[in-house]
């Protein structure tokens, strides 16, 4: 690219000389960003049926099986991406390549040449040094199974296709925008056989086929070694990942889903977060607290005792009860009261100011809640950790004080009692007040005689109180406290959109959120209600960091309410902000907290599943919230309490192949079945390229498969996406519902 600059009308000379930087686009070639690659199916290191599924692979980036050329001579709807379906001992094996057969080494070792082994015809001269230097996977395979796996030219563009699909109910989309995603799926099933009463475990590939073009004919000859046998084939692997297909295996996704519901009990409260307790257990305060969804914690006392007390986090398996009111003291000034544990302004709206305040003593139990105590902590240790929240906090503090030490200072002078308060912290008020009376003052000039002489009236001082009532003053005064309404809207944003997340507990730590494991078990899915004190102790702590006095707590309790309604207000955005997206905006109604209710999973279905579909309500209740916590947890928090919620497999991740019997139900292009099933009983290998025990074995000859779906009525006109239709398979849902209720009875 060069730039030259010109200005019109002058005669710059040789002054601007031309700018020239050159610039490469560089398609991904021999390896793969690891956030380009989505959804695997069968999910990686997974054990299950699948012995009629066709492997397949999610791309984020939805254009890349067509953005390079598999060769100078053939079109651009050949894609240069193959995913290739491998057994146990079908790779050549090298020393130290690991159990798959997969070597690492360097893009320039990759092409080099090397004896028996043919690469792909890529001149190492095009590709730039520093791909040269980077390091990849590759994979060697025998000639014989190379020809018999690998698919045709005229296959290959039957083996992608792209799926626009919406992620609303997804925990995140590492797609293009609004959705897009590339399929590439294999061409093989899977090697399903028993080794020694378990199954074989499948190595799938992510194989790029450019320069490998001559080879892919139905009569193309490899070269031979010196024995006569066809060289081996080295392949640049993008992505790879194991899988074992075993026919007695119930690791599929409706087992895992299936899994999550106890079988046994078929108790729905087995479904809260709490700790569960033998049948039968007899009545107790502890055993109450329990079900309550407490556990015991080990507490070391300031007095070096070891005891325990009982600690919940804002996730409760039942709705939890309000902290009791506490009679608060009148103040002299602003509306508010301040009592023994906390201030209270006008409105009602309570302001912890330390975590002692909120500690509970149990005197029947003789041992101490902490709930609330660790609520403040956490929120006040997350604010001092974030230096960029504590600095806006502080900036805004003190903007406050700079507005509100300008207004008292005017006014104690006595002559700004009629000028609005707005008016009163511009840096112009002196002159804008002289301005308004020099017409007064030009009359009152001109009445005066010649000769007279006038004599200075003293103006009487007024005395400025101290600066906790001057505060308290200005407080009770309501265009002031519209003034810092305003403020929090204009110069708060920043604070306001961290404690929306706060609000939504993120950031915060798990063991805070689950403080035992056995409340959430392993292959477990746990409901629960969010401790709106809790959240009110969480932001109290996160706010006390700039409550260093009294003015600074009367300052905060004065603004509280309007920090508050305008984190609520945001809430409802925190998703669509994070995702990108304005669509997943939820109009919370204000109430606090934001969140009433939510669920957990911790389950293989996560991992194996990124994006795993959760809808409330068939997505009538907002989701606030949807975000995995590790590789097989994930958190989900609903703008209400839903009916129903319902568990899903990814669209943009459907499995492709056939059902039970080796049937195919045939669909028209818009996905309506036809009503008709394909093979009508005969075997589907009857469309594999060669009989079981031949090197081909399990490869489908998409061309026979095409044509003779072309004699169905889903028409002779079959392309990638169409004949992907036919092979997918309906997606797995699971809903969970409140359990009937007996006629007469409320659910």
């Amino acid at each position: 690219m060069t730039v030259t600059t010109e200005v019109a009308g002058l005669d710059t000379g040789d002054y601007f000389q031309p700018v020239r930087r050159d610039f490469e686009v560089r398609v991904p070639q021999f390896f793969l960003d690891p956030r380009d690659v989505g959804e695997m199916f069968p999910p990686a290191n997974s054990n299950g049926a699948y012995e009629g599924v066709l492997p397949s692979l999610v791309l984020n980036h939805c254009a890349l099986p067509w953005e390079r050329l598999i060769a100078d001579e053939q079109p651009k709807s050949v894609p240069w991406l193959a995913l290739l379906t491998l057994g146990p001992h079908e790779p050549v094996p090298e020393p130290g390549a690991g159990p798959t057969g997969l070597r690492t080494g360097t893009v320039s070792q990759f092409l080099a040449a090397k004896s028996g082994v043919l690469g792909p015809a890529i001149d190492p001269a095009t590709v730039d040094a520093t791909v040269l230097a980077s390091s990849m996977q590759s994979i060697v395979l025998p000639g014989a199974t190379f020809q018999a796996i690998v698919p045709r030219l005229d296959e290959l563009r039957y083996l992608a296709h792209v799926r626009r699909t919406d992620t609303a109910g997804q925990a995140a989309c590492d797609g293009e925008e609004h959705g897009w995603y590339a399929i590439v799926w294999s061409n093989r099933f899977p090697d399903s056989r028993r080794v020694d009463g378990a199954g074989t475990r499948n190595l799938v590939c992510l194989a790029s086929l450019e320069g490998f073009a001559p080879y892919l004919g139905p009569g193309a000859v490899l070269p031979t070694k010196p024995d006569g046998t066809p060289v081996d084939i080295q392949l640049a692997v993008l992505a790879s990942w194991t899988f074992v297909s075993n026919p007695d295996a119930d690791e599929s996704f409706a087992d895992l889903l299936r899994a999550l519901v106890p079988q046994r009990s078929g108790d729905a409260a087995d479904l809260l977060l709490r700790v569960p307790l033998p049948p039968n257990t007899p009545a107790s305060p502890a055993a109450d607290r329990l079900r309550q969804g407490y556990v015991p914690l080990g507490l070391h006392t300031s007095v070096g005792d070891r005891t325990f007390a009982w600690y919940r986090g804002p996730l409760t398996p039942v709705r939890a009860r309000a902290l009791p009111p506490q009679p608060p003291r009148p103040a002299p000034h602003s509306g508010l009261s301040q009592g023994a544990d906390r201030c209270v302004a006008e409105d009602g709206s309570t302001h912890w100011t330390s975590s002692s305040q909120l500690t509970i003593y149990l005197p029947e139990q003789g041992v101490f809640d902490l709930s609330y105590a660790a609520a403040f902590e956490t929120g006040r240790a997350l604010a001092l950790s974030d230096r960029a929240f504590a600095l806006a906090l502080l900036g805004a503090r003190r903007a406050a004080y700079a507005k509100l030490n300008r207004i008292g200072e005017r006014l104690s002078t006595g002559r700004f009692d009629a000028v609005p308060v707005a008016d009163l912290v511009g840096p112009r008020t002196h002159r804008n007040l002289f301005a308004s009376r020099t017409a007064d003052l030009r009359q009152t000039f001109a009445r005066l005689p010649d000769t007279a002489v006038t004599c200075k009236t003293p103006r009487p001082v007024r005395q400025r109180p101290n600066a906790v009532t001057e505060l308290h003053a200005l407080l009770d005064r309501r265009d002031v406290r519209e003034l810092l309404v305003q403020q929090v809207d204009d110069e708060l944003s920043p604070v306001t959109d961290w404690l929306a997340d706060l609000t939504l507990l993120h950031n915060v730590p798990f063991d805070r959120l689950v403080p035992d494991e056995r409340l959430l078990p392993i292959e477990s899915i746990r409901f629960f209600h969010i401790d709106p004190s809790w959240i009110e102790a969480l932001v109290d702590g996160a706010l006390s960091v700039a409550v260093d006095s009294s003015r600074d707590a009367v300052l905060h309790t004065a603004w509280r309410q309007p920090l508050l309604g305008a984190v609520r207000s945001k809430a409802g955005r925190v998703r669509a902000r994070r995702r990108g997206r304005d669509d997943l905006a939820v109009a919370t109604d204000g109430g606090p907290p934001p969140a009433r209710s939510g669920l957990l999973i911790r389950s293989a279905v996560v991992a194996g599943w990124p994006g795993l579909v959760v809808t409330a309500d068939d997505g009538h209740t907002g989701v606030l919230r949807m975000e995995t916590l590790s590789q097989n947890v994930m958190i989900v928090l609903f703008d209400g309490v839903p009916e129903t919620v319902t568990l899903g497999e990814p669209w943009h991740g459907l499995r492709l192949g056939v059902e039970e019997g080796d049937l195919i139900r045939l669909r028209r292009p818009d996905g309506i079945p036809l009503g008709q099933t394909f093979s009508a009983g005969r075997d589907l290998s009857q469309f594999w390229r060669a009989p079981a025990g031949q090197p081909a074995e399990r490869v489908i000859a998409l061309g026979q498969l095409v044509h003779a779906l072309g004699a169905t009525p889903v028409g002779p006109e079959i392309g990638a996406a169409l004949l992907a239709t036919q092979l997918v398979q309906a997606p797995l849902r699971l809903t969970f519902a409140p359990p009937a209720a007996p006629r007469g009875e409320s659910r």
